[in-house]
């Protein structure tokens, strides 16, 4: 197939999921990524041998609500789970916080939120329930920072400038991310990026 026309295709897909209004809570910056309000957005990416969670959250705040767009993909098929629940926790020692949503407020994306009472460092469990599986995965050292000016400050630091590619243009495509294993490559797409 021609590069022009997957461009093409790539960006009608952009523009699709961007006027999509099933993900009108999903604000998008100039360059694709999701934003919200007074903080920075924090995302990351964890596999299960079941599950890929991408979230997107914004910094958290003590006292302030953080709302999470937690999108879950069951890894056997690549598919968007489209049943169930999900309860975000956010633990230190023996104590914490949670939350809990009884379906995708959009095929694949659980909406929960949490409030953080104190700064410092949590895990940010997530415990998936679907009619075929469950899976808990665990994102350690989440930091919850004192005020909005101080995860300003501290995620900015953090940045790695790495390269975006929105879920939902994932979940529309025939894209499947893997663990990186020793194989022969058979074919090559060459691309091009313009900055």
């Amino acid at each position: 197939m021609d590069m022009k026309y997957i461009y093409i295709a790539c960006i009608a897909l952009f523009l699709y999921s961007c006027g999509n209004n099933e993900e009108a809570e999903h604000a998008h910056d100039a360059e694709g990524n999701h934003v919200s309000s007074g903080v920075p957005a924090i995302s990351k990416t964890i596999w299960t041998d079941k599950t890929e969670l991408f979230v997107e959250f914004p910094a958290l705040v003590e006292g302030r609500t953080s709302k999470f767009a937690a999108h879950f993909t069951v890894l056997d098929k690549h598919q968007p789970v489209r049943e169930g629940s999900v309860t975000v926790s956010l633990i230190k020692g023996d104590s914490g916080i949670r939350h809990k949503v009884d379906s995708p407020s959009s095929p694949g994306i659980f909406s929960p939120a949490l409030q953080p009472k104190a700064p410092g460092t949590y895990d940010l469990v997530f415990d998936l329930k679907t009619p075929e599986y469950s899976d808990r995965i665990v994102i350690p050292d989440v930091q919850v920072y004192a005020s909005a000016a101080e995860a300003s400050e501290k995620v900015a630091e953090a940045e790695d400038g790495g390269i975006s590619f929105l879920k939902e243009l994932a979940l529309m495509t025939e894209f499947q991310t893997e663990l990186v294993t020793n194989g022969e490559i058979y074919d090559v797409f060459h691309t091009s990026v313009v900055l």
